[in-house]
């Protein structure tokens, strides 16, 4: 599943300043072209200033030629002369990220130490042949550098992210929107299903999207997709497929838009699912719901769902009966200086009980957002209790800092203690400890401009006893990431 590349394994200095340049030049011309930096909440439940899909970005007001008054506004609306709804529209990113890390999966797992740069490079292309029909596609490519072991989501040469076909069309009160081809699925909170914006390369699939958005603000999303593995070669995954995915997903606004409820249904297939010492296909089922809000400056969001399906082996054969439970609420005031902020995340995702038995009890979200812990993700959505108070204020109005300790718990002594892409730390179920330890976290986020964000994080994390009774310790874990979109 993992492997290595030589051709980065000879990293020069000379290459590394000209990366060093190249991201220097990349910055400064963001600050040059970046449009005036509007106020945004960070790490709160709303939307940032830039959203995580180009296609999300509404560019019909630069129709009028006067309202094209950067460079920018020339990319993101090029007339095809076929009236005002006819456009396209060119975009994309940069994003550089450095990694250090210590003690890598609380040292139970090798490497024990990495320092690695991420690279990502996107363009877009939006063409908008009228307000009904669209198309889609994006090129990304992904560069590691220095890492030791690189995984499948860490460096591609070049691939087509997403490429799709888009229909809108008005049937009576129902504004209904279809998107096939190849496409990045995010759906509710991103809790349970994300496109893994931390990890170089995003999680996309191959499949179709059916969108119904209400004149009340109801909206109800059909999905069936197959979800892509990455290759490093060049456009080299047409057919390389991990199982296959579908959902029913639901919102319901009330209160004049300030309190939603959902409701979602997700499938699953997953050939290479793996739980403590098992490794097996398994169809997963997921029903579940969500609520949030806010009201003023408090806001809310949780979710809960639960998990039945089958699990296979060559030998055996399993049901799988699972529940998690999420909720993040957030209060600022807005109106004292620095905006302080306190919040709280609390979750539970059940573990297996007693490993003979015929029933697997661990939550496996079907494409689970890890930075809901930390953006190190050191833990996963597994087996896991955590409770999570943070401090947050902002000392200048487009940058924010935030400090909290987080203590993690496993669900289930019997389970073993889960790390990145749903791997279990097999060691760890040699002992009965509870307590996985706390993660010190200091987070800093400054929009330099709506397109430009720069970002650090570091985790200390204070190891317990289910991770020090297995031979682990304790990581140490910084990372700073710039991100342009343009």
């Amino acid at each position: 599943m993992f492997t290595v590349h030589g051709r980065f394994d000879e990293v020069t200095p000379a290459r590394n300043r000209a990366r060093a340049h190249a991201a220097g030049a990349l910055v400064l011309f963001a600050w040059l072209f970046a449009a005036p930096a509007a106020h945004a909440q960070y790490f709160s439940l709303g939307k940032p200033t830039y959203p995580l899909e180009f296609y999300d970005i509404d560019f019909t007001n630069l129709a009028d030629p006067a309202n094209r008054t950067g460079f920018l506004d020339s990319l993101h609306y090029i007339p095809l002369g076929m009236g005002s709804e006819s456009y396209l529209s060119l975009g994309g990113e940069f994003r550089e990220q450095y990694w250090n890390q210590v003690n890598e999966s609380h040292a139970l797992r090798a490497p024990t130490r990495n320092g690695y740069d991420l690279q990502r490079l996107v363009a877009d292309a939006y063409l908008h042949v009228d307000s009904h029909v669209a198309a889609f596609v994006q090129l990304a490519r992904a560069d590691q550098f220095d890492k030791i072991s690189p995984s499948t989501t860490d460096e591609s040469r070049g691939r087509v992210q997403q490429g799709f076909l888009e229909l809108k069309e008005p049937i009576g009160p129902v504004d209904w929107t279809t998107r096939v081809g190849r496409q990045e699925v995010t759906l509710g909170s991103g809790r349970f299903v994300w496109v893994n914006d931390s990890s170089n390369i995003r999680t996309t699939h191959d499949g179709a999207r059916l969108h119904a958005q209400f004149q009340d603000g109801a909206t109800v999303d059909l999905v069936a997709t197959r979800p892509v593995t990455p290759t490093y070669d060049a456009f080299d995954d047409w057919y390389t497929h991990s199982g296959s995915f579908g959902a029913v997903y639901a919102s319901e606004p009330f209160l004049q838009n300030q309190f939603h409820v959902d409701e979602y249904y997700y499938y699953r297939r997953n050939p290479g699912a793996q739980y403590a010492a098992l490794t097996g296909s398994e169809d997963r089922d997921t029903v579940g719901g969500r609520v949030w809000g806010a009201f003023g400056g408090f806001k809310f969001d949780g979710d809960f769902a639960y998990q039945y399906g089958t699990f296979d082996t060559k030998t055996l054969s399993k049901t799988i009966s699972a529940f998690a439970t999420s909720t993040r609420v957030l209060y600022t005031w807005e109106e004292v200086p620095l905006q302080p902020g306190v919040q709280f995340q609390t979750s539970y995702f059940s573990g297996s009980d007693n490993p003979k038995s015929g029933t697997i009890g661990t939550f496996s979200a079907p494409f689970p957002r890890p930075t809901l812990l930390n953006y190190a993700g050191l833990e996963t959505l597994e087996n896991l209790f955590e409770a999570y108070p943070s401090f947050l204020f902002s000392p200048a109005s487009q940058l924010v800092l935030r400090f909290g300790p987080q203590a993690l718990w496993r669900a289930n002594v019997n389970d073993a203690v889960y790390i990145s892409r749903a791997t279990p730390l097999t060691k760890t179920l040699n002992d009965k400890a509870r307590y996985v330890g706390t993660n010190l976290t200091w987070t800093a986020q400054w929009r330099v401009a709506p397109n430009v964000t720069v970002f650090g994080e570091y985790v200390r994390e204070i190891a317990g006893k289910a991770i020090t009774l297995a031979g682990g310790h304790g990581a140490d874990v910084g990372v700073i990431q710039i991100d342009f979109n343009f």
